[in-house]
């Protein structure tokens, strides 16, 4: 009976050690204070949240003729560990002057200036946290509109280009926060996704008008590999 029981013992400090061993395999400890992104539920954070051409105006052979880039700036609010809200604007503006002299007699006109506006609505969702890293999915919204009027000359009439985009799709990545070097407070967000985009413009002179549209469904990164490092990554402070 004592051989028995001496027998029965490794197997039973086996089957006790094997599960503890996967639960910690499985979830790492993050420690009694918890992770970076439990220490910020109820803060906000300011930061770069993506940029987005904005188309302006049509021209003849059925393309868009220009576009003004406006970044997102904006903030994040953690409502709580699982889900937060994103909000951004962009704001793009720019203006100025040429001059001619022609002998005693000197002309200025004032440059067109193009405008561009961007909305940046998003929530992103914690899906897994690790000590200093939350990896997240984010369905996103951005609205954008420009516009630009060029001054017509000799009694002609003005010109006006206009634009509008939209789009609407989910990112998925990681936010990593600099807590183990001390700064939990700073978090960079690296993201990847898919989006659907419906682009419109119009160039107007008088009685005269060309319009263009596209629609297309496309990931984040596009054509330009290099784009994930200005298009996909994003800073963010916490305060």
């Amino acid at each position: 009976m004592k051989f028995r029981f001496l027998a029965l013992v490794p197997a039973a400090l086996v089957a006790l050690a094997v599960p503890a061993f996967a639960q910690t395999a499985a979830t790492p400890a993050v420690g009694a204070e918890g992770t970076d992104n439990s220490k910020f539920v109820g803060h906000f954070a300011i930061g770069y949240l993506g940029t987005s051409q904005i188309p302006l105006g049509a021209s003849n052979g059925g393309a868009f003729a220009g576009s003004v880039t406006a970044p997102a700036i904006g903030g994040r609010y953690w409502l709580n560990e699982k889900m937060g809200i994103d909000a951004g604007l962009g704001i793009a503006f720019s203006t100025g002057s040429s001059e001619v002299k022609n002998g005693g007699t000197t002309t200025t006109v004032d440059g067109a200036a193009p405008f561009g506006v961007l909305l940046h609505g998003g929530v992103p969702l914690a899906l897994a946290q690790g000590k200093h890293y939350t990896f997240e999915v984010i369905p996103e919204l951005n609205v954008g509109f420009a516009s630009q009027t060029i001054k017509g000359t000799n009694n002609a009439p003005d010109t006006t280009l206009s634009g509008f985009r939209l789009d609407l799709g989910a990112r998925a990545g990681a936010e990593v926060h600099f807590g183990f070097i001390g700064v939990p407070e700073l978090a960079l967000q690296g993201t990847v996704g898919l989006q659907f985009a419906t682009q419109s413009a119009k160039t107007a002179n008088g009685d005269n008008s060309d319009s263009v549209s596209a629609t297309g469904l496309s990931t984040t990164v596009q054509a330009a590999p290099w784009a994930i490092f200005t298009n996909n990554i994003s800073a963010l402070y916490y305060f």
